[in-house]
């Protein structure tokens, strides 16, 4: 009896730290650029020794740094690239898609996918500007503050939507969409025009534009960001290259199915 008390008490105890790893980790993806570990205990309501024990076991491992750019901790690389591997597919034939429509648009580029109710950036490349935007690999924001997100959201029914938001959103600056309503708007014209758009709706100064495949490999969007200060003289010509962007990767992503081997390689399928 005493045996099995403990093993009971081993198994509670394990799940608790694994619950309280999660929240660690939850609130580190809502809060891409780090948050110091008074921050974390904070959000996630444990006592700050407890947090820096997690943190100083996550990092060994990897899924934390906790020496990011401003001081704080932040996602490790190890979860860029848990997620990379669940996307394997995605990010072997989009590098390419991507490198060519880096190479139009001269903006930075990025293949986007939906973590929860999450946009999150699989794979990213930057545009030699002296003023650019730079998206770190694995960061996320709320689907419906960006381009990309919308765009992935634009793919699916009203009634998954109704389902994913609260009637009221939250604002991230003043011009973020404030309630459902106004996004399923948004979403139709997204889905009349082609293209999802975003103007500094998670971060002032920051605006994007992006489309959606729906591929054999999933859903996924491939998002165009730029400071605002351009957006206005630029837009057309990226709208025009983005639309011509995903027809060439909806049809190329076909023949990547049905030939993995050369698709990899950047060759068409075999006859």
């Amino acid at each position: 009896m005493e045996k099995d008390e403990t093993i009971h008490a081993d198994q509670r105890g394990g799940v608790q730290v694994v619950s309280r790893t999660a929240a660690i980790m939850r609130a580190l993806s809502a809060h891409p650029g780090g948050l110091s570990l008074t921050a974390i205990a904070n959000e996630v309501d444990l006592p700050r020794s407890t947090v820096q024990r997690l943190v100083t076991a996550l990092e060994v491992e990897g899924l934390v740094d906790a020496k990011g750019p401003n001081g704080g901790t932040r996602l490790g690389p190890a979860v860029s690239s848990l997620v990379a591997t669940a996307h394997a597919d995605m990010v072997v034939f989009g590098r390419h898609q991507l490198k060519m429509l880096l190479d139009a648009v001269n903006e930075t580029c990025s293949i986007i996918t939906a973590v929860n109710a999450k946009s999150m950036v699989l794979e990213t490349m930057t545009a030699e500007h002296p003023l650019r935007v730079v998206l770190c690999q694995g960061s996320q924001s709320p689907l419906y503050t960006s381009a990309g997100g919308k765009a992935l959201l634009s793919a699916y029914s009203a009634d998954l939507i109704e389902r994913l938001f609260q009637p009221e959103l939250e604002p991230y600056t003043d011009s973020t969409l404030r309630t459902r309503q106004a996004l399923q708007d948004e979403l139709a014209a997204t889905r009349e025009r082609g293209f999802a758009v975003s103007r500094n709706e998670f971060i002032q100064g920051m605006s994007s534009m992006a489309t959606v495949v729906n591929t054999n490999m999933g859903v996924y969007a491939f998002e165009v960001t730029l400071p605002d200060a351009r957006f206005d003289a630029r837009a057309t010509a990226i709208q025009t290259a983005m639309l011509a962007h995903k027809e060439r990767v909806v049809a190329e992503a076909i023949g990547f199915e049905e030939d993995k081997q050369a698709g990899s390689l950047g060759l068409p399928p075999s006859s």
